[in-house]
């Protein structure tokens, strides 16, 4: 076995990210109203939430998810397990004012990215391979090019 010099645990303690993390719960970074540290420079904020069907209450809940997003400035979120009609999607995504929604157009869509209007600008294909997986590319200047998947993996009984 050969010896690694990476110090994981270190790496993770003090990540290379200018945001003190040390004080900072998860509680807090994610749902208190006060938390509202703006990103670093040229970074997104990428959440990744399984929803566990829309269908019920979904106007309200695309709200909400609206509302926390725009709250936490998430620039991505990939949300799974929506149960939604690829029309109810599209309806509501007319809804939304501060993200544009790319999702499945099969007929039960797993899965949608919402991404912020400003990056949403920069989306060049994206394209549903099946029911559980999505890809967006996104294209900014310097020739950069960004790839996002959304992917559903539905539990299976064994």
């Amino acid at each position: 076995m050969t010896e690694n010099n990476f110090n994981y645990d270190s790496f993770v303690r003090n990540p290379p990210n200018p945001i003190d993390i040390e004080n900072l719960s998860l509680y807090d970074s994610l749902f208190s109203s006060n938390f509202s540290s703006s990103p670093p420079f040229n970074s997104f904020n990428i959440l990744s939430f399984n929803i566990n069907s829309l269908k019920m209450y979904f106007q309200n809940e695309i709200k909400q998810l609206n509302n926390f997003f725009s709250s936490k400035r998430i620039s991505f979120s990939g949300v799974v397990d929506t149960h939604l009609h690829p029309k109810q999607m599209h309806f509501l995504s007319k809804r939304l004012s501060n993200y544009t929604v790319f999702s499945s157009s099969l007929d039960t869509s797993q899965h949608t990215l919402f991404i912020e209007n400003s990056l949403a600008s920069h989306v060049h294909t994206y394209t549903s391979f099946s029911s559980r997986l999505l890809s967006v590319n996104l294209y900014f200047k310097g020739n950069i090019k960004l790839r996002i998947f959304v992917v559903y993996i539905p539990l299976t009984s064994d």
